[in-house]
């Protein structure tokens, strides 16, 4: 198993982040946009948005102490023998008046000792730009379901 650990800031409140980041996967559940991952790679064309199948679920916190809170725990399925399946943890943490968005997880490389040699050579670098690219995303998401909120509540 590799590991991959990226982070990204939104500018959200760490009290709206969570519920923001569950509509997010829930659409990526569902198999919305949102299930895309991005491979930062020009010779795999075929592969530079592959739709993944997500499942994700809310646990509690077990890597900060102090005040309980929440992680999410989530997995995509790539669906080829390309690219690895993915099995990470998405954390959230406070970050001035914004919030921290961190992805920790695991992949095996696919195809064998011959996927351990690529991804030796560029595989990892594909992987982590490829959770980073989704922790860009769900950070926007985020940013984006804040500033939809702000513009609901200065209206009213």
């Amino acid at each position: 198993m590799r590991a991959v650990s990226v982070q990204a800031h939104a500018a959200c409140p760490f009290s709206s982040a969570q519920e923001y980041a569950v509509e997010y996967l829930r659409r990526a559940e569902a198999g919305t946009n949102e299930a895309e991952i991005h491979v930062p790679v020009g010779f795999l064309p075929a592969l530079l948005h592959r739709r993944v199948a997500v499942t994700f679920g809310v646990h509690a916190d077990v890597a900060e102490a102090g005040r309980p809170h929440d992680e999410i725990r989530m997995r995509w399925n790539a669906g080829t023998p390309l690219l690895p399946d993915f099995r990470g943890t998405l954390r959230f943490r406070i970050a001035g008046t914004g919030t921290d968005v961190l992805v920790e997880g695991t992949y095996r490389a696919p195809l064998g000792a011959l996927g351990g040699l690529f991804d030796n050579l560029i595989g990892r670098h594909i992987a982590r730009a490829s959770v980073n690219d989704l922790a860009r995303r769900l950070a926007g998401a985020l940013e984006t379901n804040e500033r939809a909120w702000r513009s609901r509540v200065a209206v009213a």
